[in-house]
């Protein structure tokens, strides 16, 4: 199993209505809306580093998505 951090930067008028969307998706165990330089971090487990690769595709493709940055678990 791979697990990852994606964190993402929304505009303000999509914020919530994007969180909501991405929580659902599949392979995210855990999911928060954060204050700070980001403004939602999604965990995420997939089978192999291409689900993750996948997943984060997809989100870039929501309207409001401005940034998103994505942390590998080494172990």
């Amino acid at each position: 199993m791979v697990n990852a951090l994606v964190l993402v930067n929304i505009e303000p008028q999509s914020t919530e209505t994007v969180f909501r969307e991405i929580k659902k998706m599949p392979g995210v165990t855990q999911a928060m809306m954060v204050y700070g330089e980001y403004d939602a971090v999604f965990l995420v487990t997939e089978e192999h580093t291409t689900g993750i690769q996948d997943f984060v595709k997809a989100v870039r493709k929501f309207h409001g998505i401005t940034r998103t940055v994505t942390l590998l678990e080494l172990v």
